[in-house]
């Protein structure tokens, strides 16, 4: 009768073992990783939404790293279902929210979101954020419009003046002359410059065309 073989062991990844080894000789690291399975757990039952737990983990990240763990420590507190995909990011940009956020959970009750974040327009006819930067891109829109007719126009052999090409895209978009203008003399040199660096212009122009 031959005797049944015992069932081989798995592998262990020793790479992986350390790692959850210092996560949980961290007590900082291990207690990441419990906020984040519970937070997991909340988000499968619905309790919360995805964004909301997004900058919960994100916040907590942030300040992981300004804590000094690294990216690799970090890694070891999320769920799997997070995926193992990661993408670098500024970590100025990451603090900013995270700080934001902290604000916005320590608030006294009544404080909104956008108030936390600073992107509301408040009081003292302050405009959103997203309504300036709306503003800011249309106009950048305008104004590459001009520098298309102008381009165009050069290149066909039709020599456009750059009020003409103003009057062109001001006739397309239904608005005023002056509107164009606006947007076409506030962006010119940015976008000029961008144009340089793409090759598409040989040099950037300071003086009217």
């Amino acid at each position: 009768m031959t005797k049944k073989r015992k069932p081989r062991a798995p592998k262990v990844s020793e790479e992986g073992l350390a790692e959850i080894k210092e996560a949980l000789d961290d007590r900082e690291l291990w207690a990441l990783t419990n906020r984040f399975e519970i937070l997991e757990e909340l988000r499968k039952t619905g309790v919360l939404n995805t964004p909301y737990i997004a900058l919960e983990a994100l916040g907590a990240l942030a300040f992981g790293l300004k804590s000094g763990r690294n990216e690799q420590q970090l890694k070891t507190t999320w769920p799997k279902e997070w995926c193992p995909e990661t993408a670098t990011v500024p970590l100025v940009l990451l603090l900013a929210l995270a700080d934001s956020w902290d604000d916005y959970r320590s608030a006294p009750s009544g404080k909104t979101l956008g108030e936390a974040f600073k992107i509301e327009g408040g009081g003292s006819g302050n405009h959103p954020m997203k309504s300036i930067l709306a503003t800011i891109d249309r106009a950048r829109g305008l104004h590459r419009q001009v520098e298309t007719e102008y381009l165009a126009s050069n290149h066909e052999g039709e020599a456009l003046r750059i009020a003409e090409a103003i009057d062109k895209v001001a006739t397309k978009n239904g608005i005023s002359f002056q509107t164009v203008k606006d947007a076409h003399d506030l962006h010119r040199k940015q976008i000029r410059k961008e144009l340089a660096e793409l090759g598409i212009l040989n040099e950037v122009k300071t003086s009217q065309s």
